[in-house]
């Protein structure tokens, strides 16, 4: 966990931002850890990488596309238009028939894993409570 803690601290500490405390902590723990010492010098050789001015280097010239990108953007619909097309559903029976045929995938799948059992006897009356009322209903309508 110290070693850690220092290797967070060493971008810090090569670059001279920590306090001078901390700093003392941590030279400290320098001299005696080889570990920390090759992840002090690898931070410092970024540091100098990143301090270059430009390398060097065959990257071939980039036209600018600044001005393409922009008539393309002019050219879209604003974004209230764009969002409101996606909110509208292309096919609603589609989307519904969709909707039930999921739903009734998962409900298959809570019954197949058992998730409703301990619910079952409550189910139960819920039930025989509800087709009593309805007969209860149905022999005072015919009176």
């Amino acid at each position: 966990m110290k070693c850690e803690f220092i290797q967070y601290q060493l971008g810090a500490y090569s670059a001279g931002e920590l306090p001078p405390e901390s700093s003392l902590y941590i030279e400290k723990h320098l001299r005696t850890c080889p570990a920390c010492q090759a992840w002090l010098e690898e931070v410092q050789e970024m540091a100098r990488i990143w301090q270059q001015p430009e390398l060097e280097l065959d990257i071939p010239d980039i036209p600018d596309m600044t001005a393409d990108i922009m008539n393309e953007i002019r050219q879209m619909p604003p974004l209230y238009k764009r969002q409101a097309s996606r909110m509208k559903p292309k096919d609603s029976r589609k989307t519904m028939i969709a909707h039930f045929g999921l739903a009734a995938c998962i409900a298959f799948c809570l019954f197949q894993f058992g998730v409703f059992e301990h619910l079952g006897t409550g189910i139960t009356q819920a039930t025989e409570i509800f087709s009593n009322s309805v007969d209860h209903i149905m022999k005072e309508g015919k009176r």
